[in-house]
């Protein structure tokens, strides 16, 4: 199992190399004309948008195991000073 994990690592990219790939896949479905290439290429975002969510996601539930939500009385848009 220990290969394995070592597997996963070596071909799982940094969350700054996710980004590079990320920005450069946007830049060419940006100038693409052809529209079955931007649907690809949106897909392609889609994917890598929805890792970089899922490791943002991990990462704050990591930072902060028990959160605790704010509640107001009247609304959460609503000032203190009432």
């Amino acid at each position: 199992m220990g290969i394995l994990n070592f597997i996963g690592s070596v071909l799982r990219p940094t969350d700054d190399q996710l980004a590079a790939q990320y920005e450069a896949i946007r830049l060419r479905y940006v100038a693409t004309q052809d529209v079955n290439k931007s649907t690809r290429l949106y897909n392609v975002l889609h994917s890598i948008n929805a890792e970089m969510t899922r490791r943002a996601n991990k990462a704050y539930t990591r930072d902060n195991p028990n959160p605790v939500t704010r509640h107001r009385e009247h609304g959460w848009y609503l000032p203190n000073d009432d």
